[in-house]
């Protein structure tokens, strides 16, 4: 029998467990319960929604304060035969509820799972009754809300979130990136690629799990999806020329290495920056675009060339940590407050900074508003001669 199949099989046998025979020291309430509600159709047809809510409440604290087996199965019961006719909000109630319960019954937990997502989300999300089997079982049974439910659960095994990645459902994968406490392997990170290769829905969770991510998670994404993107552009241009070939690698290889300690542009770069300056191109809007993307060595060729600073002088002013150099070449090329703030943000994060300081932050603007662009222009001209 295949794991599959077996947990499909532990699941359906869950749903059958009956408790053992009554004890006579069972809790009296307990045992009035479960022969009143727990196996009396006619009588849990007449009870209000009012009388259901209350006794499910009183019935979840029993699951929660029993310690004997027998007990917890017994009030299990009668949870179940409640629920059957419980209102959808309810049962999301008490999915919410007993989703956070350590050692809630398996056959409550997949109860809920057999309603629709808005009941079965808390404990797809949350509840430590399901196993691996289980998960691997849900998503190879149920559709698209059900895999993204699962796909926010902490610490998801390296299996369950290959299966997720399996799905390409976008909504699983974005909820995959976004959470956290999920490992990607090589082969949920190249399908993830693939993924971003065929929708742009995915790639502003991959920005920013890129981003606050330590390690090479960026990198394998942007090397899986240049892999692909080298392939159509042979496919659908042919063999590229030596030059051609030598800039696209270039590019590559400056989104899957890992960045260089003194980030000098090479020459292929100034050339580019030259080339957008020669036709107009070369602005302020380009150059946050290409700072967003992570191509700080471009950057700098950009910037470079656009205030006509050598490169010697712009890379210590990106790393001085009070923007106050970045400050005086933005204001002596008419660079708005808005564009040198979010200059300074990209540039920190990429330089190695965990976050930008809010009294950096506070300073730079204070120095950048307090310079006027006559002598930011004296200044900036004396770095340039």
């Amino acid at each position: 029998m295949s794991e599959l199949s077996f947990a499909s099989a532990e699941i359906g046998s869950a749903y059958n467990q009956k408790p053992a025979a009554m004890n006579p020291l069972m809790n009296p309430l307990l045992a009035k319960l479960y022969y009143t509600h727990g196996i009396n159709d006619e009588g849990l047809s007449a009870l209000s929604s009012a009388d259901r809510a209350s006794i499910c409440n009183d019935v979840a604290q029993l699951i929660e304060m029993s310690e004997r087996p027998i007990e917890r199965e017994m009030a299990t019961d009668i949870l179940l035969s409640l629920l059957r006719e419980a209102e959808k909000n309810l049962k999301a109630a008490m999915a919410d509820r007993l989703s956070l319960l350590d050692g809630a019954p398996l056959r409550l937990i997949l109860q809920f799972i057999n309603e629709d997502i808005d009941v079965a989300k808390a404990v797809l999300m949350n509840s430590n009754a399901l196993n691996d089997l289980d998960l691997l079982y849900i998503i190879q049974s149920r559709d698209s809300p059900f895999w993204q439910a699962i796909a926010q659960r902490k610490n998801l095994a390296e299996n369950v979130v290959e299966t997720l990645v399996d799905t390409k459902d976008i909504g699983t994968a974005q909820n995959l990136v976004r959470n956290r406490t999920v490992m990607f392997n090589d082969y949920a990170i190249g399908k993830l690629a693939k993924i971003a290769n065929d929708t742009d829905l995915l790639n502003d969770c991959l920005i920013d799990r890129s981003k606050s991510q330590k390690g090479d998670f960026a990198r394998k994404i942007y090397a899986c999806a240049g892999d692909a993107l080298k392939q159509m552009l042979v496919a659908n241009c042919g063999e590229m020329s030596k030059e051609t070939k030598r800039k696209v690698d270039e590019i590559f290889k400056e989104f899957t290495e890992a960045a260089p300690s003194n980030f000098m542009p090479s020459a292929s770069m100034f050339k580019a920056a030259d080339v957008f300056m020669e036709q107009g191109k070369l602005n302020v809007t380009l150059m946050l675009n290409t700072l967003k993307r992570g191509q700080i060595s471009s950057f700098i060729a950009q910037f470079s060339r656009y205030t006509k600073l050598p490169v010697a002088v712009i890379i210590p002013m990106l790393q001085q940590k009070n923007g106050h150099s970045l400050a005086i070449a933005a204001k002596a090329n008419d660079i708005s407050k808005n564009d040198f703030l979010m200059i300074f943000n990209f540039t920190r994060k990429i330089m190695g900074e965990d976050y930008l300081s809010a009294s950096y932050v506070s300073s730079a603007l204070v120095y950048y508003d307090r310079m006027t662009p006559a002598v930011a222009k004296r200044l900036v001209y004396r770095s340039q001669n």
